[in-house]
């Protein structure tokens, strides 16, 4: 069963994305980036999702640790954001992220992206 690390600083988001992903995969949680960077070294997931707007290190300071990480450096990041205008989308999909999921969270999007982003990290 894949592994993915979820990085947001709000309960209710972590809770509902658990609850979309849990069937099909194992979760592991963080409330920050810097928590995130530290379980991501550790546990190794196959995917990371990550909030943009966080205290303590936000998404996209995670996402340039991350890839300066010899461990997660290779991990797919998906960007879990309510900015998901689709300049904003378009940017951090230049950045490198591998996926853009828009907030208010959909079922089916976030379940898309996700198998999505596997897929591709699958072929790479």
């Amino acid at each position: 069963m894949p592994k993915i690390l979820l990085v947001d600083d709000d309960h209710a988001t972590l809770d509902l994305l658990e609850l979309f992903l849990y069937k099909d995969y194992e979760i592991i949680t963080a409330l920050n980036g810097f928590e995130g960077l530290t379980k991501a070294e550790k546990e190794l997931p196959d995917l990371i999702t990550t909030d943009i707007t966080m205290p303590v290190m936000d998404g996209i300071r995670f996402f340039n640790r991350a890839a300066k990480s010899e461990a997660v450096r290779r991990v797919p990041i998906v960007a879990v954001t309510s900015f998901a205008e689709s300049v904003t989308a378009k940017s951090l999909l230049n950045m490198g992220f591998s996926g853009v999921i828009p907030k208010p969270l959909e079922r089916e999007l976030v379940l898309t992206t996700v198998a999505g982003a596997l897929k591709a990290a699958a072929k790479a």
